[in-house]
């Protein structure tokens, strides 16, 4: 009999806990999404003489990276007022060369034992510190990146506008409607990169920076270098950056879009990546980002602790989910927790795929959202007890396994034909 009491009490203080938490982040995310909608970009009219350097970090891109170079050379912008510079970064292929035949100025770093994005950009900017400072702003693009014709005039219009030193542009996805993957991979990038960043900076808060498409006024970087060398380096820059006290602006008519994986063991790798490493922030960013909230009492240092508590929107269904089974067991109010986190959540899905104005196929794919959390689950297991991520683990792109796939079938077709006949 005790021994049942005290398991109900227990089930009602996991409850308990698992109720606040979820309702603080959805309503979090409710609030932010909410705010989205009213959200207005850092431009002034004309700003074309601003002087950019766009950095590509590349590593063994060279299926990509001349497609990716001749999409910057191509925007509307002034052609004295910028350059391309690609970190050619222990590359086994011809990255290098056919960069520089695309028209992009080469920086080639040969250092096996400190791989990593941002290794390559800490050497990239100290090493050639003087070349880069001749250049107003500098923008870091990924080397499997799109850009849009005007992407560079708004990213000067943005740095430009006074008092912003730092911009994140709209990192989107170019392939969702090569089937259900990739379609609600655009979501929970239009979710996390443009929704989440209007209504954040909206609210007088940080838009963070989300690894592609960052832009900087040079001396500000040039005076960082960068220091962030985590598999989220990212975030873990924005957030040292914020408690400098510099605040990262949000230009969403900024684009710039990327290939996503179709196939799952490719995907598994790249959210491996990305989760697994946004978790390991929360042991060292979230105390620190609480004890600036609360000595300095700034809400840019309350929503930094707030975004980095929000769960992935799998994880936090599941959660909810969780929560409404163990209701069942326990006390009724605890379904009602799990209904409204439930809600909230589909409220935020909702408006603000609406706010991003994603494509009918977007919204068509949500009908396969539980498939995606199913997928989800072993990656959550595999990080909670595979230890945490410490390599950047370059993603396969979807040009590799189609050459890859040619060839297993041309050797097919010559064994076929050189074999004897019957």
């Amino acid at each position: 009999m005790q021994s049942g009491a005290g398991m109900m009490i227990a089930v009602d203080v996991i409850c308990f806990f698992l109720a606040m938490y979820l309702t603080l982040a959805v309503s979090y995310l409710a609030v932010v999404t909410v705010a989205a909608c009213s959200f207005r970009k850092p431009t002034t009219q004309t700003a074309e003489n601003v002087r950019i350097a766009v950095i590509m970090p590349a590593h063994n891109e060279a299926l990509q990276i001349e497609a990716s170079v001749a999409a910057v050379l191509g925007v509307q912008y002034p052609a004295d007022r910028f350059s391309v510079f690609v970190i050619a970064d222990n590359c086994d292929d011809n990255t290098a060369e056919l960069a520089r035949q695309a028209g992009a100025n080469v920086f080639e770093r040969r250092v096996p034992d400190r791989p990593g994005k941002g290794q390559a950009l800490d050497w990239c900017l100290r090493r050639h510190k003087e070349t880069l400072a001749a250049y107003d702003g500098i923008v870091i693009v990924d080397a499997d990146t799109t850009v849009a014709p005007r992407f560079l005039q708004e990213v000067a219009a943005s740095l430009s506008a006074p008092g912003t030193d730092l911009v994140q542009t709209a990192d989107g996805v170019s392939n969702p409607e090569q089937n259900w993957r990739t379609a609600l991979t655009y979501a929970g990038f239009a979710l996390m990169n443009d929704v989440r960043a209007r209504g954040r900076a909206r609210l007088g808060g940080s838009a963070g920076f989300k690894g592609n498409g960052m832009a900087f006024r040079s001396g500000l970087l040039l005076e960082y270098g960068w220091p962030a060398h985590s598999v989220v380096e990212d975030v873990e820059f924005s957030i040292r950056l914020l408690l400098d006290g510099h605040v990262v602006a949000y230009n969403p008519d900024a684009v710039l879009v990327s290939e996503m994986p179709a196939r799952r063991p490719q995907a598994d790798v790249q959210r491996r990546r990305w989760e697994g490493g946004r978790f390991q922030l929360w042991r060292h960013a979230i105390p620190v980002l609480a004890r600036a909230a609360l000595t300095q009492r700034r809400w840019r240092y309350f929503d930094a602790v707030l975004d980095l508590l929000v769960p992935p929107l799998s994880l936090l269904v599941m959660a909810a989910g969780l929560l409404l089974v163990l209701a069942l067991v326990s006390r009724p109010v605890w379904a009602l927790a799990a209904a409204y986190c439930l809600a909230g959540t589909a409220f935020h899905v909702i408006l603000g795929l609406r706010v991003n104005r994603a494509p009918a196929r977007v919204w068509l794919a949500l009908a396969a959202a539980p498939f995606f959390i199913l997928w989800k689950i072993p990656i959550y297991a595999g990080i909670l007890f595979g230890g945490k991520e410490t390599a950047w683990r370059r993603t396969t792109r979807q040009a590799e396994l189609e050459r890859e796939q040619d060839g297993i079938k041309d050797r097919t077709e010559n064994q076929d034909s050189t074999a004897p006949k019957a």
